[in-house]
């Protein structure tokens, strides 16, 4: 199915936006352009007088580590650049910039939500949801910096900060080279200095990042996401965890979930499933679903499988095609418009549970939220697999009914025969 046009040139060589997301674009790109040669099913532009900075590089990424090849072009040819990528569809954009200097990353910033400070800040447990509220409101009423408010409040210590800006420089690098659909530009030279350099290992980041896809896809047989709740099992006879593991074991009392173990000890997801995997691979803990509090907690039990619906799309080279359907069938389905408002999907795939929450409880008023809910999500995810299904071969549709009708099970027993098929 070919994609949908954004631009149409008529014979006179007049440029049309093609639907709403392109007339916005253009609109505010109003001004005098020179067209850079290019071939010819290639069309680049650049506005007349207000580029600063060499454009080295730019292009489109359709697969997830597709950036790695980009990212080690610069390590090794050790560049200072700046590396811009842009995550974009369903009318929500997220924007990272990845600093160099001399091929070591020094710095990164993103408008993605949960690659904001405070928000790493949260999920490492430096602060709690609370006092994050705080620090957001105290920074929008002084125009101050969310580091420099939180530090005002005493909420974190200046080494502590220092640390977390670390982190968050990791994170927004580990999830700009994950993105399996993106575009990316690479600036020669920095436009301004970072305002905390970080030096780090552009080398070491690359081979942390593809240790992290391999080892999480392993991982996701026995822990299908951060939501679910590791629990105590008797040891097997002389069986002790490793010492390092004794952190993260003593947080598995049976109602914490992973995300939640890993603010009290400061670790994020990655780290935390690590070492459960270790744990009950070595029969010192059972992972069990997470348990249904709610709106938020039916979306994040959903949207493992949503994920993997989307996974499966990209890597079959058939994402595009699957997100454009996936749009098409929430705008013609009226619930889906309202209960969707703000909430995604996200690139990978999944939504915002808080979004989809506070978007039910204006939608089912006279009825159970959540077993309303749940019934919707299985109709959204339902058509997700079927037009997937649709776009695979006949054996990689049926291995996606497997572990989808797996995914959903601590959810509702899937009816008999499963998922429909198109066949």
């Amino acid at each position: 199915m070919p994609e949908a046009p954004d631009l149409r040139i008529d014979a006179t060589g007049t440029v049309h936006p093609v639907g709403l997301r392109a007339s916005q674009e253009l609109r505010a790109r109003a001004g005098e352009w020179r067209l850079l040669p290019s071939p010819g099913a290639i069309l680049l532009a650049i506005q007349a007088g207000e580029l600063t900075r060499q454009l080295r590089l730019a292009g489109e990424v359709r697969a997830p580590g597709g950036l790695c090849d980009v990212v080690s072009t610069v390590a090794q040819g050790a560049y200072s650049a700046e590396l811009t990528v842009f995550e974009s569809h369903f009318q929500q954009e997220n924007v990272r910039s990845i600093l160099f200097d001399h091929g070591n990353v020094v710095g990164a910033s993103s408008t993605a939500p949960g690659e904001r400070l405070g928000e790493i800040l949260w999920r490492f447990g430096v602060i709690t949801r609370g006092q994050l509220d705080e620090v957001v409101s105290a920074a929008e009423k002084t125009g101050k910096r969310v580091g420099e408010a939180a530090i005002e409040l005493e909420f974190v210590e200046p080494e502590e900060l220092f640390v977390m800006m670390g982190r968050q420089v990791e994170e927004i690098f580990y999830a700009a080279v994950h993105l399996g659909r993106a575009s990316f530009f690479l600036f020669e030279g920095l436009c301004e200095q970072p305002a905390l350099r970080q030096p780090l290992s552009t080398g070491q980041l690359l081979m942390e990042a593809a240790r992290r896809v391999d080892e999480l896809r392993f991982f996701r047989e026995k822990i299908p996401g951060d939501t679910w709740v590791p629990t105590l099992l008797a040891p097997p006879s002389g069986r002790k965890a490793p010492p390092e593991l004794y952190p993260v074991l003593e947080q598995c009392d049976g109602r914490r979930s992973i995300a939640e173990i890993g603010r009290r000890i400061g670790q994020l997801e990655f780290e935390v499933t690590r070492a459960v995997f270790q744990l009950a691979t070595a029969g010192l803990v059972s992972v069990v679903p997470p348990r249904l509090e709610g709106p938020a907690s039916v979306v994040e039990a959903f949207n493992r499988a949503l994920a993997e619906v989307v996974r499966t799309a990209d890597e079959a080279g058939k994402g595009r095609e699957l997100r454009a359907a996936v749009e098409q069938f929430v705008m013609s389905t009226g619930v889906f418009v309202p209960l969707l408002d703000g909430a995604g999907p996200l690139e990978d795939g999944t939504l915002r549970p808080e979004r989809v929450a506070r978007n039910v409880a204006g939608l089912a008023v006279d009825e159970d939220a959540e077993a309303w809910l749940v019934q919707q999500l299985f109709e959204y995810t339902g058509f997700a697999l079927f037009h997937a299904g649709s776009l695979l071969a006949r054996e990689e549709e049926k291995s996606l009914n497997a572990r989808i009708a797996e995914m959903l099970k601590p959810l509702r027993q899937q009816p008999e025969g499963g998922p429909p098929s198109r066949r």
